[in-house]
């Protein structure tokens, strides 16, 4: 369990580096706005760029707990959770501390070939789309590779829009085109 120092300095950087940027950020603008010593950050992270690995530990641990936790409590079906799924969206896009997603900003910031921020993108993706494969199976979607990967575009795309326009109502889109997806693919299989 973190300590409240070591929460703020957490939060205080995700918040930083989502809405200001990585690079833009300095260690000592972290360590201002969160209130904590320096030590605090050098004794728990011991640089940025841990930090920065802190961060992104912290909103896989988001999306995990969506779905290992908030998704299967709905109680609803396979398609039901996918869909619950852009509902957890706009509620994280509605709540005043979304700048984005951390992952696609930081490779957006980063050199795209070969670095590290790179690959723990690509990894919180795969990990991802794990888990959304398993409920698209559930679901009873044959091609479900196919649609699992129509989902994760529809997904990042409403992450994109939503920072870009400040319009949290863009998973309300996602979550209809999720539908679309979901029930077209049901369909075909129907016939």
């Amino acid at each position: 369990m973190t300590s409240a120092p070591e929460t703020k300095l957490l939060q205080t950087a995700q918040r930083l580096f989502c809405s200001e940027g990585i690079h833009a950020t300095g260690v000592a603008r972290i360590i201002r706005e969160a209130g904590v010593a320096r030590k605090t950050l050098y004794d728990k992270y011991g640089s940025k760029e841990n930090l920065l690995r802190a961060v992104f530990r912290a909103e896989a641990d988001m999306w995990f707990r969506w779905f290992d936790q908030d998704l299967p409590g709905t109680g609803a079906d396979a398609r039901g959770r996918i869909l619950y799924l852009f509902d957890l969206l706009q509620h994280w896009f509605e709540s005043g501390s979304f700048f984005g997603c951390v992952f696609i900003n930081a490779v957006a910031e980063h050199e795209k070939e070969g670095g590290w921020v790179r690959g723990i993108a690509l990894d919180h993706r795969r990990r991802i789309n794990e888990r959304l494969l398993s409920l698209v199976v559930e679901a009873g979607v044959e091609d479900a590779d196919l649609a699992t990967e129509k989902l994760s575009l529809v997904i990042d795309g409403a992450i994109v829009t939503a920072m870009v326009t400040a319009n949290p109502s863009v998973a309300a889109i996602g979550r209809a085109t999720a539908a679309d997806i979901i029930d077209h693919a049901l369909l075909g299989r129907a016939h």
